[in-house]
């Protein structure tokens, strides 16, 4: 099954992406973890510090350019305040955290009106560390990817972004995602069908080669 997209429109999703220069976050030591799941709020904090980066990276990816990152990642951290007495350690903490923020997200897309946009002279306030061979038109295409996808199942959307964006592979998105393999391959299959017929009736995206 061919489920890549072409690069050229990767590049737009870029553009409005916050890159990750912030390396890989620190491993939690056994007894920090222990004081998370005590509630100690020095402990707490010091994990999320070490974390928000990356969920707000990968939050903006998921949801597009939207003022709602920043409440999304807020709940993120209070559910995960709440799950710290029942994490266990058998996943990365990383791969717990990506979870929740998965989760948040998602129900998050299936609200009602869920997304409030950006407008485009605020983008570089929202992705500041936007590659800077990026240009206003990748910007608003990126604007107009997002409103394509706000299109499609929530689900589906999500798979279909790790997979792309992220570079995750299928048995990587079944765990942070909560589903089988054949279930994942078909969401990011139906995902990537939808969104290319939408692409194709965009004049904006003519030339963007889309398969």
């Amino acid at each position: 099954m061919v489920v890549s997209l072409r690069p050229a429109l990767q590049l737009i999703v870029l553009a409005s992406t916050p890159a990750d220069r912030s390396g890989p976050a620190p491993a939690v030591a056994t007894d920090q973890l222990e004081a998370c799941r005590r509630g100690d709020r020095g402990a707490l904090e010091a994990v999320f510090r070490a974390h928000a980066h990356g969920l707000s990276r990968l939050l903006t990816r998921i949801i597009g350019p939207s003022i709602d990152v920043e409440d999304l990642l807020q709940e993120t951290f209070a559910a995960a305040i709440g799950a710290f007495a029942t994490f266990r350690g058998e996943a990365a903490i990383r791969t717990w955290l990506h979870r929740i923020a998965i989760h948040v997200a998602q129900q998050h897309l299936r609200r009602p009106r869920h997304r409030r946009e950006v407008p485009l002279a605020e983008l570089e306030e929202v992705a500041p560390d936007a590659p800077a061979t990026t240009t206003a038109e990748d910007r608003e295409q990126a604007a107009r990817l997002y409103a394509h996808l706000d299109a499609i199942d929530a689900a589906k959307r999500i798979a279909l972004v790790l997979y792309v964006i992220e570079g995750h592979t299928v048995d990587e998105i079944a765990v942070l995602v909560g589903a089988s393999r054949t279930a994942t391959r078909s969401r990011i299959f139906w995902a990537r069908r939808a969104l290319l017929k939408r692409l194709r009736r965009d004049p904006a995206f003519a030339d963007r080669g889309i398969p």
